[in-house]
Parts: structure tokens; sequence; C-alpha cells
């Protein structure tokens, strides 16, 4: 079957003439750039390693060109997920020859409740793939965070220069918020870059692909939301020592004691493992 899929797909026109035929052209407002080399999306699935009989999500799939790569390797189900009604005409050419492998959603990715998807859809061993909008890149990226159980790994692609503050480290100087609430939560690399000239209309800057695997499957124990609030102040404050920011939440003083950091520091030298002491902490202290 992926065979005849794989032979169906490569007789489709090309990316170029799908963006001809059906004028789909990007919109600015939308973060729209599309990718048309079928070789790189080859490459940025294969990351992935083996999706065969296994479920894909992907976000903003626009004419359909890594779209057609997820399927060509063999994805049980591909749900996805395209905010802009114009590339639905497109995009039914792929439903058609994959034998309604591929469910297409136009809706904004931002108001969908994917808990109650997954559930929809019985999904419990999924890849999300996605050449994100660059928009809303890390909007969707903390709202997968935890990664659900139901997902295996994402492979997501950003901006380069938000990709380098993603996998930031303690003591540098993109080291941030983004840094941290990643880095806690999972396991992140930068796999691949692609250069602007691979996209239409071409970007001012690269592009990179950053894969992310669940830290681990143990509850945590902290709240994200404490831990989200705790790094949008230190970070709003990232001049500024840590004594000064942490006093929105208590005793500045007591708190470092208790994490056993000094008071002088500022955040971007704060470790991920002392973040994750704090919001431990000021979780435990308002449940009391």
């Amino acid at each position: 079957m992926n065979q005849n899929l794989k032979k169906e797909i490569n007789n489709l026109p090309s990316i170029s003439n799908i963006i001809k035929k059906y004028n789909l052209s990007a919109k600015k407002k939308l973060s729209q750039n599309f990718l048309l080399d079928l070789n790189l999306t080859e490459k940025i699935v294969k990351i992935c390693g083996d999706i065969e009989n296994n479920d894909v999500v992907e976000i903003g799939p626009g004419p359909g060109s890594l779209t057609r790569s997820i399927l060509a390797n063999g994805a049980k189900r591909l749900i996805v997920i395209e905010k802009d009604k114009r590339f639905m005409e497109a995009l039914k050419s792929l439903k058609i020859i994959s034998k309604n492998k591929l469910i297409i959603k136009n809706k904004d990715a931002l108001k969908i409740e994917f808990k109650k998807m997954f559930i929809k859809y019985d999904i419990s061993n999924a890849y999300i793939i996605s050449n994100l909008p660059y928009s809303i890149g890390t909007k969707l990226l903390l709202k997968w965070l935890p990664i659900p159980p139901e997902i295996n790994k994402l492979i997501l692609m950003f901006q380069k220069e938000v990709a380098e503050r993603i996998i930031a480290k303690p003591g540098t100087k993109k080291y941030g918020r983004l840094s941290v609430l990643v880095g806690i939560m999972t396991d992140a690399k930068i796999i691949m870059h692609i250069p602007a000239r691979a996209f239409k209309p071409k970007p001012k800057i690269d592009s990179s692909i950053i894969e992310f695997n669940p830290k681990n499957k143990k509850k945590l124990l902290f709240k994200v939301e404490i831990l989200e609030e705790i790094t949008k102040i230190l970070f709003n404050k990232r001049r500024k020592q840590v004594k000064s920011a942490l006093k929105y939440f208590g005793d500045p003083i007591i708190l470092c004691k208790k994490i056993n950091i000094d008071p002088s520091i500022r955040a971007e030298q704060i470790t991920l493992e002392s973040f994750e002491k704090l919001a431990v902490v000021i979780t435990n202290h308002r449940q009391l």
C-alpha cells in the first residue's frame, strides 16, 4: 500500500504547480512561507524515525509539501490543522489518494483542545511534525508542554534565532523563559538547519528543526502555570539580582536558601534544576 501511495504522490503536480493552480499566494499576516523542496521535507520526516503505522499531527500544512512526505512514509493517519480555507481544495487531492488516511481540519490550532481531539480519534502513540507558522510557533509549543502522554515526540520548525533561544544553556545571553520551560520538561535539540532560500516567499532568516522528547513520564511536582509565572517575572527583570525579582513570591532570602542559590545572581545564571526546585517550593507554599 505504501509503495502504491508513494507512486501516486510522486505523480501529483509539483507543489509550485499546486500553488499556481489554486492561486495560493502566501499571506504575510499568517506567517506563510511555503517549503517547496520535497527532498527537504523527506529528510524532516526521516528525522522522526519510523512513523509507519503511527498517527501524525501536522499544523499549517499549506499546499501540502510536508504532508506528502508524511503520507509517503507510511503514517497510519495524518491529521492536518489548517486555518486558511484556501488550502482545502489542494489538500483534498491528497485525502482522496490516501484512501482517507488524511483528516483535514479547517481550524485555528491555537483554539483546538488537543486532549479532546486525541480522545475523538483514539490517538495514543503519535508524532507532531510541523513547519509551524512563525507567528504562533512558540505559543503552540507552550500549549504542548508538558508533552501530552499521547505524543511520542515533536519535530517542529522555528526561525533559527527562536530555535537557538529554545535550546540555550544557563549563563548565555539567549537563555531565557523558553529555554527554562522547554529544558525542564523535554530533551530538545536542533537537528537540522534550513536555509531561507528553500522557502517561497523567502524569509529574512534561516529556519531550524528541533526535536523534542518528553523528559520523563512522571507526574510533575509543580504546577506548570507557576513555573511560567516565575520565568516571566524573573526574566522580565533579568538585569536585576534574583533577590529583587523574587519578592513577588515571598521572602527572597528564604526562597534562595531553600533552593541553594546566591541571592545576588541574575535569572540567566539559575540552572534548570534550581528553577524546577523553585517552582516546587512555590507550588507547595501556595497549596498550604
